[in-house]
């Protein structure tokens, strides 16, 4: 019989930060397969990375570097 949710989360819990992340990254890959955005959703992303960029060009705002961002979310996940 399959795991339930609640089962398979308590599961999830036991892993490592490491582990945690991994799994969260191969779920929202499996997610992702099933699902194409509708063209309504896809031009409002548009709209907004256009806007982003357009507040990095101008200096508006700052970017962050990719490897800061990771370390961030690892610790967040770390044990």
């Amino acid at each position: 019989m399959p795991k339930t949710l609640t089962e398979v989360t308590r599961d999830a819990a036991e892993l490592t930060g490491p582990e945690q992340l991994k799994l969260a990254r191969i779920l929202l890959e499996l997610s992702q397969e099933h699902s194409e955005p509708t063209e309504e959703c896809q031009e409002a992303w548009d709209v907004e990375i256009q806007r982003r960029l357009a507040d990095l060009r101008s200096g508006a705002i700052k970017g962050v570097p990719l490897n800061q961002v990771k370390k961030k979310i690892e610790s967040r996940f770390s044990s």
